[in-house]
């Protein structure tokens, strides 16, 4: 009886853990064009606050993988790991760069004017709403994560790209290089008019990590 009592709480706390996605206002998904709901800002300033994009990531393949799939369970296990791992190579927080992806899908939903067959992670090149401009399509997963992770770097960072790197990008030479070094800093940049934008990836991220 404690056994199945124990089991019923840990059960609860899981859903309750997911259902803060639905309890405030509501943020559209800038190039998926999916509404989702997330918690109230005002408890995650500290989070928010000079929150670079350059750095290491913290959340765990598993952990990633797992927050991604209590949303949309068909959602593409490949993506934690790859999101990592390209990240590691740039020095970009790739468990932020996963949330922003997040947001942009929507939980890899799409539904918006990007479509889930270009693999474009982060709505590059996709501008306003219209049907004819999808923005940019890659050949594969490992491109577009590539492709994403090398626009934040062309924002966060002024360096080169990592030796034996090649460029897939094609919006990277478009950017200010090194203009927003932190999340926050991609209001108004990658996306228009974009109030709020940076401060939905780390509301996502902070749900991720307490996930």
């Amino acid at each position: 009886m404690i056994k199945k009592l124990l089991l019923g709480v840990a059960a609860a706390a899981v859903m309750g853990s997911s259902s803060l996605f639905f309890l405030s206002n509501q943020n559209a998904a800038y190039a998926g064009g999916i509404s989702q709901s997330y918690p109230s800002y005002s408890a995650y300033k500290g989070l928010e606050n000079n929150n670079s994009i350059l750095g290491h990531a913290v959340a765990t393949e598993q952990q990633m993988l797992a927050f991604a799939r209590s949303i949309n369970p068909k959602f593409l296990a490949d993506l934690p790991k790859l999101y990592l791992e390209t990240g590691n190579r740039y020095g970009i927080k790739g468990d932020i760069a996963f949330c922003q992806m997040i947001k942009e899908t929507g939980y890899q939903r799409y539904g918006g004017i990007v479509q889930s067959n270009q693999f474009n992670f982060a709505g590059i090149g996709a501008v306003g709403n219209s049907k004819t401009n999808k923005g940019n399509s890659f050949q594969n997963m490992q491109q577009g994560v590539l492709a994403h992770i090398q626009h934040l770097y062309a924002y966060a960072s002024t360096h080169s790209l990592p030796a034996s790197e090649k460029l897939v990008d094609p919006r990277f030479k478009y950017v200010t290089r090194g203009i927003a070094p932190n999340w926050k800093d991609l209001n108004g940049r990658w996306a228009v008019p974009g109030k709020g934008y940076g401060e939905d990836i780390l509301r996502i991220y902070n749900q991720m990590l307490q996930f």
